[in-house]
Formats: C-alpha cells, structure tokens, sequence
C-alpha cells in the first residue's frame, strides 16, 4: 500500500489527532554533537539545512524567554559498561568517548551558558537522566523536538514524552536521520500515533503569537 493510502487509512481510523501546544513549551535539541554532524565520522551525517532551522527556532525560543535543552551521548567507562547492550548492537557508540569533540554539541549551533545539557546514555533523553525533574521545575508540559536521528533518538524522546504526559511536537523540517526512509517512515508513525509534526515556520508562527515575551515570571514562581 502507498504512502497515501496508508495516511488514508489512519485518518479513517481516528489516528493523527492534533495534541496542540499546552501552556509552556520548552525546545529539547536532541544529540546534535559531532559524533552525528561530521559525516566524517562513523555515525555522522551532513545535518546542515537541520542545524540552520534549529538555530532559527532558538532565536524564538529565546525570545519568548522559554527553556532549552541540549542531550548529547557520553561515555566514561573504558569497557562501554555504562552502554549496556547497545554498544554490542552499535559499534559506532565507542567514537561518543567522554572527553572527546564527538561528544561536543555542534559549533554551529547557538549552545550558550545557561541551556540545559542532559548527558544520556541511551536513545531517549528521558530514560536515565533528570529531564522530568528539569521540565517540572520549569512547569513546561510541552516539549518542541528537533535533532538526530528522527528514526532513533528523535522518535524515543517523542514516544517517551507522551509516556510522560508532556505535548510532544516533533520540527520534521528541524530532525535528520542518516537514512531518508527510516526519515519519512519515522515521521508518517510520530504523527499517527505519538507526537504532532509541524515545520519550523509552523512553530515559529505559533510560538510568536502565542507565548509573550516574558510571561513565564510568575508561573515559575507558583
């Protein structure tokens, strides 16, 4: 069955509903470090046009005075114990070395002082790590995705958001896989079932007239 019968189908079924944006959103950048931007590298890819929407939605995300958080993947065991079985599934995870550039989040990006950086171990930013603990303080119930891979990291971080109870929105122009199939194939499942999927202007447009700049003072006091 085609791309467009499928869409189809699940719209029949009452698949795909609009979550919308909650009260305060926050922007997790997923895993945009080297080990994944340098196409040199054993993991890595050419994510160029993504980091550009990416540091397009931080501009508004700032803006609005709204949190931001970056994940990278870190590892300080020597033996990859702290990677568990995934290392034996994925060689390529011995390059994300603590201490190491792969591990830096792009140069490219506007990564400054003061943004949230959650070292992880596994696919999703939530599992092992304390990004519910740092979303509550900061009273977001809805989390803005972009990063790599959409087939990975991506798409965990959206299926455990909802998990959570958090408003996942996943940027599809603002994610980047090595693959352009597990790409697309990725997104059709994140819209059907987990996450809504919009662009970059989408949310800039919806972020810029729905959140005023500075409006958060006192919800984060409550």
């Amino acid at each position: 069955m085609h791309q467009q019968g499928d869409e189809d189908l699940y719209k029949e079924r009452g698949f795909g509903k609009l979550l919308g944006f909650g009260k305060k959103p926050g922007l997790i950048v997923v895993d945009m470090i080297e080990g994944f931007t340098d196409p040199s590298m054993p993991m890595g890819s050419d994510l160029t046009p993504q980091i550009n929407k990416v540091n397009a939605l931080l501009e508004i995300i700032r803006n609005k005075d709204l949190p931001v958080f970056f994940t990278t993947i870190s590892y300080d065991d020597d033996t990859f114990a702290d990677s568990g079985l995934w290392y034996q599934k994925m060689e390529g995870l011995k390059t994300l070395k603590a201490g190491t550039s792969a591990v830096n989040v792009d140069s490219r990006l506007d990564f400054r002082y003061g943004d949230g950086l959650i070292v992880k171990k596994y696919a999703s930013a939530f599992f092992g790590t304390d990004l519910i603990a740092r979303l509550n303080a900061q009273n977001v119930d809805t989390v803005i995705i972009v990063g790599c891979t959409t087939c990975g990291c991506v798409r965990a971080t959206a299926v455990d958001a909802m998990q959570y109870g958090y408003r996942p929105i996943v940027v599809e122009d603002a994610v980047g896989d090595r693959s352009l199939a597990s790409h697309e194939q990725s997104l059709i499942d994140m819209r059907q079932k987990y996450a809504d999927v919009l662009t970059t202007e989408e949310i800039i447009t919806t972020v810029s007239a729905k959140y005023p700049k500075g409006s958060f003072t006192a919800l984060i006091k409550e």
